[in-house]
C-alpha cells in the first residue's frame, strides 16, 4: 500500500506566504524521509484557507530537499492558464525532477477564482479545460501547428518558421516522453463527471472522501469509462484521500486531533463546504447514527469522518471500508496547518507510513 500526501493546503488564513512556503518544505522533507510515494499540491488563487497559487514553485524548491518522493500540482486549473505556456512549464519541470513528477488537471471549482480571471462563474470551466489539454498534448508532440479554438490559440514552430536563420528548438516535452507522464484527476461528488472524463482518457483517479457509497461510485465511474475505451482499470492507480491522525491510543489520537490544525480547518472552513456539496449524507449513512447535519459536532467528526486512533484502529477502519468499496492503491492524507505544533502531526504522518500502510489487507 502506497502512502501519499495532499497539500491543499488548508492553512490558517493569517499565515504569510513565507510561512506557507517554509511549512511546505518541512512537510515535503518529512514525507520523503517517511517513504511517502506522492506529494500533491493544490492551486487556488483567491482562497485564504488554501493559499498556494503557484504549486510549481513549491515543487521546484522541494525537489532539491528530497530524494525519492514524486510531486504533482493537484491540480493546475487549466481554464486559467495559456495551454502552450503551461505545456512548456510542465514538460520542463518534469525534466528538472527527472521523472519525480506527474500532472493533475482540473476545471476549477471556486467561483471567486473564476471572477479573478474575468469570468462570470465556473460554468465555462470544463469546456476550457478540454480545449486546453488538447492543445497541450499537441505542443508536447513538437510538430508544427497553429490552431485557434473557441477559447484559446496555440501553436508549435517548424522549419518554415525560421526567422531568416536556423533556430534549434528546445525540447521541453515531458521527461521520458508524453507516454511516461501520468495525468491525474480528482472526483468529489457521486458519479463524478470528471472521473468519467479521466477514465475515457486513461488518466488516474483520485477520490475525495464523501462516504463509502461516494467512494465506490468514483471507482465504478472511472472503471466503466476506462474499460469502454479499451483501457485496463487497475485498482493500484486508485488514490483515496482521508483525514488521518495516529497516536499510541485512540483517546490520545482524538485528543491530539481535536487540538490540531485539522480540527480548526474543519470547524472554520470545511464544514460549510461539505454542506454545500451535500457530502454529509454518505458519511452520516456510514456512521449509522441517522443524525441531522445540524447536529454534527467536532466530536462526531473525530469519530466518524477522521481516521483517528491507534495504528491498529486505523488499520481496522480502512480494512472495513474496503469491504464495501473495494481496494485502492494509495491512501492519501490531507494536509492541515500544524505550524505551531508540528511534532504530533509529524509523528502521525510517519506512523501512517511505517505502522499502518505495510500491514493493510484490503478486500
Amino acid at each position: 500500500m502506497q502512502v501519499g500526501f495532499f497539500h491543499t493546503p488548508y492553512n490558517r488564513p493569517t499565515r504569510t506566504a513565507r510561512e506557507m512556503y517554509d511549512w511546505s518544505m518541512d512537510l515535503a522533507m518529512v514525507c520523503d524521509e517517511a517513504g511517502y510515494t506522492d506529494f500533491m499540491i493544490g492551486e487556488h488563487y483567491t482562497l485564504a484557507w488554501e493559499n498556494i497559487p503557484c504549486p510549481e514553485i513549491i515543487i521546484g524548491a522541494a525537489a532539491r530537499l528530497t530524494k525519492n518522493i514524486r510531486f504533482a500540482p493537484m491540480a493546475h486549473l487549466l481554464p486559467y492558464h495559456h495551454p502552450a505556456r503551461l505545456a512548456i512549464q510542465v514538460g520542463w519541470l518534469s525534466q528538472v525532477l527527472e521523472g519525480r513528477y506527474f500532472l493533475g488537471v482540473a476545471p476549477g471549482g471556486h467561483h471567486t477564482d473564476a471572477i479573478l480571471h474575468g469570468f462570470d462563474g465556473i460554468g465555462e470551466g470544463q469546456g476550457r479545460m478540454f480545449e486546453a489539454l488538447e492543445l497541450m498534448e499537441k505542443v508536447w508532440k513538437r510538430e508544427p501547428f497553429k490552431e485557434k479554438t473557441e477559447h484559446f490559440q496555440a501553436g508549435y514552430p517548424g522549419p518554415n518558421d525560421f526567422p531568416g536563420y536556423d533556430v534549434l528548438y528546445a525540447d521541453n516535452s515531458p521527461w521520458g516522453g508524453r507516454e511516461n507522464l501520468e495525468i491525474a484527476v480528482t472526483g468529489l461528488t457521486k458519479n463524478s463527471s470528471s472521473l468519467k472524463w479521466a477514465g475515457e482518457r486513461n488518466f488516474s483517479p483520485i477520490s475525495f472522501f464523501g462516504g463509502a457509497a461516494v467512494m465506490k461510485s468514483h471507482w465504478d465511474t472511472w472503471e466503466a469509462a476506462a474499460t469502454s475505451k479499451g483501457y485496463e482499470a487497475d485498482r493500484n492507480r486508485f488514490r483515496v484521500t482521508r483525514e488521518i491522525f495516529i497516536a499510541d491510543s485512540d483517546a490520545e489520537a482524538k485528543r491530539r486531533a481535536l487540538a490540531s490544525g485539522l480540527a480548526e480547518s474543519w470547524k472554520e472552513y470545511l464544514f460549510p463546504i461539505y454542506k454545500k456539496f451535500n457530502l454529509w449524507a454518505g458519511i452520516i449513512e456510514d456512521s449509522g447514527t441517522n443524525i441531522d447535519p445540524s447536529q454534527i459536532t467536532m466530536d462526531w467528526i473525530a469519530e466518524h469522518v477522521w481516521l483517528c486512533g491507534s495504528p491498529e484502529t486505523v488499520i481496522r477502519k480502512l480494512e472495513r471500508l474496503s469491504e464495501t468499496t473495494g481496494s485502492w492503491g494509495q491512501i492519501v492524507v490531507n494536509s492541515h496547518d500544524n505550524i505551531d505544533n508540528p511534532k504530533p502531526y509529524f509523528e502521525s504522518l510517519r506512523r501512517l507510513a511505517s505502522e499502518v500502510a505495510p500491514k493493510l489487507k484490503l478486500a
